[in-house]
Parts: structure tokens; sequence; C-alpha cells
């Protein structure tokens, strides 16, 4: 694995050594930004975390499973501990997955909008999570919904949606969800202009739930595109979506109660953030002599294309990566796989949990990118998003 991903993933795990224990680890020469915790300490971690197979995978396969994890992951951070960057493709892959295992960026489960208390991951983001409850976390979860085609699940779905004006039906996600829906599921749409009329079925489920065996469903009937639309950074990958009831459709839940232009969000002026979305199964790096991609879904039981919350911090300002040529991308660092798209990144801390950009693709151990709402204001309030 070339060594600025590695870099970061070492970057990551210091910070997830340095909120479980007050005392900073020490600089390292060479740019990486401190050392991890000793191999031992992460792994000890790592196995409390993994201690029990979930209900619905075979033990045999989850423990061969672990024990690649923890053999990989052990080799690796030895040679981080020492500040060797040349880690092997599955001492790399054994990374990725520990920084989600060990509480350094998680992603957490929600049932009722809530994590679960019991989440072995929890321990190192329990003061942001208790104060991101007190301001009603729960009640915006439910305003975020699974875009899908017809008869859509959790392994047939295209991305992330969110309520953000309830009185109109509105629904905030990427350009490139809707495109995909097109693409992958041959989701018939007719263009007007700027708009396209959903001719094909499409839908949003606001629970998504692995606890849940409820729906919410409504059907998107049209999609406003801004002015320089287009996919990732080729253009403002985003799209306002209509939707209206199906018969048996209860009430719709409420909006997020604020997106925000302000600058300070696409300047890395906020302590903590977090997206709520429905990451898919990851597609990891290969690694020489293990499928990684097995391991994960053995390891997390198959949850995946449901709800989840992932923690993580702001990275990069506007600009940073070269195909930003329209400076309207930021970086953040939290948890996300395909699936997360069309997710939006929240102050979770501030009073009003303000939501100030929209996810639409990255890496993990290297960088996320998000569409900052201070960059494309203009654009985003013509097609019917509030500021």
């Amino acid at each position: 694995m070339e060594q600025e991903r590695i870099r970061q993933l070492a970057k990551l795990l210091a910070a997830g050594a340095r909120a479980r224990d007050a005392q900073a680890e020490s600089m390292m020469d060479g740019g990486v930004a401190a050392a991890p915790a000793p191999a031992g300490q992460t792994l000890d971690v790592v196995e409390q975390a993994l201690s029990t197979p979930p209900d619905d995978v075979d033990e045999t396969q989850w423990r061969a499973a672990r024990e690649q994890l923890l053999t990989h992951a052990h080799n690796g951070l030895v040679k981080l501990q020492r500040g060797d960057l040349q880690l092997d493709a599955d001492e790399g892959c054994a990374m990725e997955a520990v920084i989600i295992s060990d509480g350094s960026r998680p992603s957490f489960l929600l049932c009722d909008g809530e994590i679960d208390p019991k989440d072995p991951s929890i321990e190192t983001w329990a003061g942001n999570i208790a104060a991101a409850q007190a301001l009603g976390i729960a009640k915006l979860a439910a305003a975020v919904g699974r875009i899908q085609p017809k008869n859509g699940h959790a392994s047939r779905y295209v991305g992330t949606g969110t309520l953000i004006d309830r009185d109109a039906g509105l629904i905030l996600t990427n350009y490139h969800v809707i495109e995909q829906a097109q693409q992958n599921y041959g989701v018939a749409m007719t263009r007007n202009g700027d708009r396209l009329s959903v001719d094909g079925w499409l839908e949003i489920d606001f629970v998504g739930e692995s606890c849940s065996l409820r729906t919410h469903r409504f059907r998107i009937v049209e999609v406003a595109l801004p002015q320089g639309y287009g996919s990732t950074f080729h253009g403002i990958d985003a799209a306002v979506a209509r939707i209206e009831p199906l018969p048996d459709s209860p009430a719709l839940p409420d909006p997020v109660p604020l997106l925000s232009a302000d600058a300070a969000y696409a300047t890395g002026a906020i302590s903590s953030l977090a997206l709520i979305g429905f990451p898919a199964r990851p597609s990891l790096q290969d690694g020489k002599d293990v499928d990684w991609s097995f391991v994960m879904r053995v390891l997390f039981g198959n949850r995946f294309g449901v709800k989840r919350l992932a923690p993580g911090q702001f990275t990069l300002p506007l600009g940073s990566h070269a195909l930003d040529q329209g400076r309207r991308a930021i970086g953040h660092d939290a948890t996300t796989f395909g699936g997360a798209s069309g997710s939006l990144l929240m102050s979770w801390l501030d009073d009003r949990t303000p939501s100030f950009a929209l996810h639409f693709g990255g890496a993990t151990g290297v960088s996320n990118y998000a569409l900052s709402f201070a960059a494309e204001r203009n654009a985003l309030s013509a097609i019917g998003a509030r500021f």
C-alpha cells in the first residue's frame, strides 16, 4: 500500500489511542502525526470489541476471520510503532479493519435512531454520543432514508437521502445516486431541462434499521438538478428530489433542523462531525493472502445497507483534491463505504446540529469528500434547499 495511505491510517490509530489515554503519544519523524499505542494495547481493544460472534454468522468462519485480522494487525502495528510505513497489503488492510473495530473511527448501528449503549466501540465516543442524544440525534436520524428501486432492501439500493422540507416533500442526495438508479437498476427517467421526471419506480425508506422490520416508504417522483451538476468532483454532486406518499405511507418525519452555509464549516472550525447513512459492504484493497472483504463481512455480521452513524473530524479545506477544480469539496475522516453517498455531514455537537456538507465519496484511511454548502449555497438554493 502507498505510504500516504499508511500515514493517514497511523494518524487515525494514534487519535484513537489518545482518546482512550489522556497522555498523548510522542511525535514521530517523517510526518506521521503520532505513534499508535503499543500493539498489545490496541489489539486488546480490538479483541474485546470482537469477543463474541454476531448471531447470524458461522462461528468457525468468524473465528478464522478474527484470527487473520489479529495476526496481520499485530504485525502492522509493530511496524507503525517503530515508525516503519512499509506495510504489506495484508497488514495495510488489517489497519483499515482495526480503525473501525477499535473505536478510532467506528460506524455505529442505529435502532430507533439510538446507538446501543453496549456497543463495544462506544467507550471512545461516549461523551460525544451522550451530548448528541441530548440534542436530539434520534429525531434527526428519522429524517434519513435509504434510496432504493422497487422492492429494495439492504442489499438492493443506491444511496442515502435526507428530508429537508416536509411541507414540499423534498429530500437532498447526490446527483450520482440518482444516476446510479438509472444505470444500475434501469429506473426510467425523462429529462426536461434541469429536472428529471421519474417514470420508473424509485423510493426512499426512512427506517432501514437492522433491528426493525418496519418500513416508512415514499415514492420519488421528480428530481431537480443544480446548474453545473456532475458526479463526484466533476460538477456539483447534488440533487433535490420530490417525494409523494404511498397508500400505506405514514406521516413524514420532521426534516433536518438546519442546513448551514456558514463559511466556518468549510474551514475546519468545528470540533467533531458525524454523518448518518447506509454504508454498503466495504471494498477493501486486495491482500496478498487474505480475502479482506470476506473478513470484514464475517467480522461485522453482514450488517451493511442499514442505518448507521459514523463520527469523525474535518481533514481538508476546499480545493485540496487535485480534481476539485471548482473548490467545492471538503475532506473528513468518518468511516464511510459505498451507499453512504448522499449523507449529510452534521456538526452534531452544536445546539441546532446544523448540516453543512453532502458526502459523495472517498477512501478509508485517506480522506472522504463532501460538497460544501458554503461553496455552493446559491446553486442549491435554486433547487429548493433552504439555508
